[in-house]
């Protein structure tokens, strides 16, 4: 890692120890508008908030806001509405002006005004680092690694530390020497290990490894850290360490240095690193259980997001991986990743965007903990703020230490040459005909070579003398493959290329110290030394790891570790990508064959090649090993749909395999098959339900579509790539859409079709209202789309694109493929003046009379009472007006207007029918409906039942039956006739006679009566059904009860007399109704004083006859005709029809306590023969016969006197 710039720290430290409050600044402006700032001084790619102030009144309206910026290149402004960001691009000073616009009500004339600020915008500032103080360490705990850091604190040993505070400051180089557990001593040390004779059996290989030491004290002597790597596994005990400082001497230190096994923590003294990055290193002697193939080791990691939140866990990684991966977030850039291992950051990690692994190139063994900190922050930010006593801190990799790597060697490519691998070693003093064992290189592995080339082996013979570097080289002899750049006939004539891992320009590959006290062994330079050791640690079919180890040569030790890994047979892949549908895409930018990434992947299902097309759909891929595959498409081009398809692909030695358009490399465009479906609903309910007799039927729609992505009206082409008109219909479920289908369409181009299926391609529609439904208004229409969001459409046209749902999906309308637009019913109000006509003929305003408006349709199919209620309204006093109601606004349609609540004593009016058939806003004339109420009439009609004529003076009472009161008592007129206006609806009644005209009989007879809450009468079912024959209503609801009376009976005086004036008793007179005398009606006969009267004589004609005579008397033998009648309304007795007046002859009329009585004196004469009655004769027989009696009587006293004598 490159160092970090004193300078540059300053720099950073700087921006995080000064920044302070910021309080906003405002611009002095007269005018009505005032801008106000955070800032007015900014550094270079700071930024800074601005907003305008400004008081505006109730009534303004239309307001709008504009700023800008008179230099951009020192500074620019983006706005919204009021408020306001300034960036500042470069050095100096821009002005920035926000301008208002605003109208107010009643005037059409804009209001502007304008103010102004002066943001000065100067470099970066270059302030120099300082000291890091105690007062500092909060900053620092921001620590890379806060698993690592958590566990130091928990078990920190308080002699050598505290754990107030932990500030990364140094680095320890660890270095773990791997042995085999099972063969060891209990007691065994890092001397003893490499004292033994079977060294090179039981050695594995020693792995380095770099962690973060703390400060956790300012006060405190020693420098703590987590040395032991492989503390966390339990198949790895340390069974001795040396702390030695980190030089080419490598001396043992002695004092100062401590490593607890327990917790695995190290301290060590700060005195012994100066201001040295790394001075120190420790070698721990690891024995371990595992076997050595599968060899592994547990690794703690944690991610650490943009809000802090840590997220930990722990896995087992193989050991000769020389790689260790964490899972992280995908999509991110690397450079957003701050990565740490052993708490120390790692600059050349690898980081896969598409799986989220981050990977260091550091053994598992050699790893205790990986960190990855998420953050937008720049890594050399992020680092100024981690590190402050030294100035280059980093984990360094294997790979970068020379101690291990990775070697591609050619697969038997070029049959017939041979080469070979040599180990080079010097050793301690003699070099003449020296001895190389090879330890575990026996029995079946004496071939390990010819694993990774054919026909090679190993070749101890070259020997030289490197002075006191400690370097093992590989060679390949012979001409090989020219494509590895290894082909070099000389020892001498060495190349890199192609090795990795090598860390000289030479080729050589170093060998890290392995044994830091390296005790001298007293044999000085035998020929017999063993000098290098070589162990196979891991092999597959394609690889295999060798250890290295030299016991001792010079002064130390050393080792290494290598993978050698087979580059076999190889041939080239070329394939071409087609597009599947291009019917879709002619024309259309939003589709590309370019970029589209395939993967070759063998029979494992591991990636061996990467594909990604050009713009004609071509890619090509070079040395892939022979062999059979699977080509997979991993990411389509833009506006291509991911093909799911597996394509064989087979790839020969030398060949290029050619494929075009198959199997997966055809690519159907991104559409959308659903296209657009528009739902037409009506504003106010939200629903697919027109109000009133509006319809939602028959609304088009004009549907544009350009096949380029745009996001404003104003970008928007002259000319559509395609135009459709289509209309709404009703569907099953009573809802109304347009749909894109050949029976919607009105007219306009053809549809886009896939299969047959109408869709869309990626690209920009509009839709537009361009015809509104039956009664429904064009303009105010808003839009629901799919997202539940409401873009009002007044300006006519809705905007929307149809894009990817992601990089391989198909393609969707951004808003939804269901939007909702929502038209306003026509509406309008009506007014209504109720008045009342009395019987005059007078109107006057009436309130209190309710009505309700139900729609005639409605009405008409399901009937009033099932109908819905539009609205009701009561008439009342409105602005000082009486009987005046307003409705509501009603929607599009025809109504009836019903009187449902009449005024007591009022008939209910008609029902009146009125249409809606414009919108408020499309007329200011409003209907003014007036609606008469009649009072309620009964007319009362009294008659002669004889003569019909009308009969006055009769008195009749009305009585309320429901109240149980009387209304009143009423007198009929000259006509007979009594008018009752305005009786209470919602009531019973009846009349009845409570005093007859004059010689007429009463009639209290109750004639019954409704009248319901409308006004309306009704003939009551009280009454019998010869009385609702006398009920009458005519086609004005007024009702006419004709009621008639007879006259009052009369009565017949009859007084018989004979010729001489004498009244006879005994003559019997008979009431006939016939003529002929055979009909009769009643009879009786004369007292002692003549007399006989006829009570109840009802009005008539009858004949009236003396059917038995007097004693001696005799009978008339003629009839009298008698009648009684009302003339010209006047009560009359008439005999043998002549009317009496006062007195004629024998007959009179008299009228006797209101009752009419006729007299008649009909005088009998005497005779033997009896004379006709009323004759003279008659009268003197009946003189006889008086003065006989007379005789007789005195005779017969005298015979009583006698008898009482005696």
């Amino acid at each position: 890692m490159k160092k970090i710039s004193s300078f540059l720290l300053s720099l950073l430290l700087v921006f995080g120890i000064f920044a302070g409050d910021m309080s906003f600044v405002s611009a002095t402006n007269t005018e009505l508008i005032t801008a106000v700032s955070e800032k007015t001084e900014i550094e270079i790619d700071e930024k800074t908030d601005l907003k305008a102030e400004v008081t505006l009144s109730e009534d303004s309206k239309n307001v709008s806001y504009s700023w800008i910026s008179d230099n951009e290149a020192v500074a620019t402004v983006s706005s919204k509405e009021n408020t306001a960001t300034v960036i500042g691009t470069g050095a100096g000073n821009a002005k920035i002006t926000v301008t208002i616009s605003y109208t107010v009500e009643g005037s059409e004339s804009p209001v502007i005004a304008s103010a102004q600020i002066v943001i000065t915008v100067i470099d970066k500032k270059k302030d120099a680092v300082k000291a890091k103080q105690k007062i500092e360490v909060d900053k620092s705990e921001d620590i890379l690694d806060p698993v690592t850091a958590d566990y130091i604190k928990k078990n920190i040993n308080t002699d050598y530390a505290k754990a107030d505070m932990m500030r990364l400051d140094q680095v320890l180089v660890v270095k773990n020497t791997l042995v085999d557990a099972k063969r060891i001593g209990d007691n065994e040390t890092i001397n003893s290990f490499f004292l033994r004779k079977d060294t090179g059996d039981l050695f594995i290989t020693t792995v380095p490894a770099h962690v973060a030491l703390y400060n956790t004290d300012e006060s405190s002597d020693y420098y703590v850290g987590l040395a032991d790597t492989m503390f966390n596994d339990k198949t790895a005990e340390v069974k001795d360490w040396i702390f030695a400082f980190n030089n080419n001497n490598g001396e043992v230190i002695k004092k100062g240095c401590y490593f607890d096994k327990d917790t695995g923590i190290a301290y060590i003294s700060k005195d012994l690193f100066g201001n040295i990055a790394g001075n120190v290193q420790v070698q721990f002697l690891q024995a371990v259980s595992q076997s050595v193939k599968k060899l592994s080791s547990n690794v703690q990691y944690s991610v650490t997001d943009d809000g802090s939140t840590v997220k930990v866990g722990s896995g087992k990684v193989g050991g000769f991986n020389f790689e260790t991966s964490v899972k992280t977030e995908k999509g991110l850039k690397k450079s957003e990743l701050m990565v740490s291992v052993n708490g120390l950051p790692v600059e050349d990690f690898k980081y896969d965007s598409k799986t989220g692994l981050v990977t260091v190139e550091q053994s598992s063994t050699a790893v205790q903990s990986v960190n990855v900190e998420v953050d937008e922050e720049s890594v050399i930010k992020k680092l100024a703020d981690k590190f402050f006593n030294i100035a280059d801190v980093h984990a360094v990799s294997m790979n970068q230490m020379g101690c291990a790597g990775t070697i591609d060697v050619p697969d038997g490519v070029g049959v017939g040459w041979k080469g070979e691998v040599s180990l080079f070693k010097a050793y301690a003093s003699d070099w003449k005909n020296p001895t190389l064992p090879a330890y575990g290189l026996g029995g079946d592995e004496a071939g390990l070579m010819n694993l990774i080339y054919h026909g090679g082996g190993l070749d101890y013979s070259r020997l030289n003398s490197q002075s006191t570097q400690m370097c093992l080289g590989v060679w390949l002899q012979g001409g090989i493959d020219t494509t590895t750049g290894i082909a070099h006939p000389n020892f001498w004539n060495w190349s890199t290329e192609g090795i990795s891992g090598a860390t000289q320009i030479d080729g050589w590959l170093r060998l890290q110290c392995t044994h830091l006290s390296n005790p001298d062994t007293g044999k000085g330079g035998e020929w017999k030394d063993e000098m290098i050791n070589v162990r196979v640690l891991d092999e597959t079919a394609s690889e295999i790891v060798i250890g290295f180890l030299t016991k001792r040569v010079n002064s130390q030790s050393g080792a290494s570790i290598v993978k050698f890994r087979k580059r076999p047979k190889k041939g080239n892949l070329s394939i071409t990508k087609v597009n599947g549908n291009s019917s879709l895409t002619g024309g259309n930018d939003c589709y590309s064959l370019a970029d589209a990434e395939y993967q070759l992947r063998d029979e494992n299902g591991s990636t061996v090649a990467t594909l990604i097309t050009d713009v004609n759909g071509n890619a090509y891929a070079s040395d892939i090993i022979a062999g059979n595959y699977i080509l997979v498409e991993t990411k389509a081009s833009p506006g291509f749909e991911l093909n799911p398809e597996h394509t064989s692909v087979t790839i020969n030695a030398g060949q290029t395999t050619t494929l075009n358009g198959v199997g997966c490399l055809v690519e159907q465009p991104a559409n959308d098959p659903v296209a657009i479906q528009i739902t037409k609903a009506d504003m106010d309910s939200g629903e697919s339900n027109p109000q009133g007799n509006a319809s939602l039927e028959g609304a088009e729609f004009t549907v544009k579509y350009y096949n380029a992505l745009y996001d404003k009206h104003s970008d928007l082409p002259e000319q559509a790539t395609r135009t459709w008109v289509l209309k709404t219909k009703k569907q099953t479920n009573g809802t109304y859409k347009a749909l894109m289908l050949d029976s919607y369409k009105v007219s306009g181009d053809d549809f886009y079709r896939e299969y047959g299926i109408v869709t869309l391609p990626i690209g920009t529609i509009t839709v537009q209202e361009t015809k509104a439904p039956n009664g429904y208004l064009l303009d105010g229409a808003t839009l629901v789309d799919g997202n539940g969001s409401t873009e009002n459409i007044d300006n006519g046209i809705y905007l929307t694109q149809i894009i990817q749902n992601d990089i391989n999906g198909s393609a969707q309308v951004t808003t939804g493929n269901f939007p909702i637009v929502k038209d306003e019913v026509k509406k309008h109000h009506i007014e209504i003046e109720k008045v009342a006509l009395d019987q005059e003929g007078n109107t006057a305003p009436l309130n209190g009379a309710e009505f309700t408006i139900k729609l005639k349709s409605d009405v008409s199919e399901n009937g009033w009472d099932n109908a819905e209620i539009y609205d009701i309204v009561t008439t009342a006093n409105i602005d000082g007006k009486d009987g005046q109601a307003v409705t509501k606004d009603l929607p599009f349609g025809t109504y009836i207007l019903r009187e449902t609540g009449t005024p007591s004593g009022y008939v209910k009016a008609d029902d009146i029918e009125f249409t809606i058939d414009k919108d408020v806003s499309e007329t200011t004339k409003v209907q003014h409906i007036t609606v008469t109420d009649k009072e309620t009439h009964i007319r009362l009609y009294k008659y002669d039942v004889e003569t019909k004529a009308p009969l006055r003076e009769t008195e009749y009472m009305i009585f309320n039956e429901t109240t149980n009161q009387e209304v009143g008592r009423y007198k009929t007129n000259d006509e007979g006739i009594i008018d009752l206006y305005k009786l209470a609806g919602g009531n019973s009644y009846y009349v009845q006679e409570v005093t007859a005209p004059n010689g007429y009989e009463i009639n209290d007879t109750k004639f019954y009566f409704d009248i319901d809450s409308n006004g309306f009468v009704k003939v009551s079912d009280k009454n019998s059904d010869d009385n609702k024959d006398m009920f009458t209503i005519n086609d004005k609801g007024d009702m006419t009860i004709s009621l008639s009376n007879k006259l009052r009976w009369f009565k017949l005086d009859i007084v018989k007399m004979n010729d001489v004036s004498k009244r006879l008793e005994g003559a019997e007179f008979t009431l006939f109704k016939d003529v002929d005398c055979t009909k009769e009606v009643m009879k009786g006969m004369t007292d002692q004083d003549g007399n006989l009267r006829f009570d109840k004589v009802e009005v008539g004609t009858y004949y009236l006859k003396e059917t038995k005579a007097p004693t001696g008397y005799r009978k008339l033998l003629d009839p009298i005709k008698v009648e009684f009648k009302c003339i010209d309304g006047v009560h009359t007795f008439l005999v043998n029809d002549v009317p009496i007046k006062d007195t004629i002859g024998n007959y009179n009329m008299t009228i006797e306590n209101d009752w009419y009585v006729g007299h008649m004196t009909i005088f009998n004469k005497r005779g033997s023969k009896l004379p006709a009655t009323g004759s003279s004769g008659t009268m003197l027989l009946a003189g006889a016969g008086i003065c006989m009696c007379l005789i007789g009587i005195n005779q017969k006293r005298k015979n009583n006197k006698n008898k009482g004598e005696e």
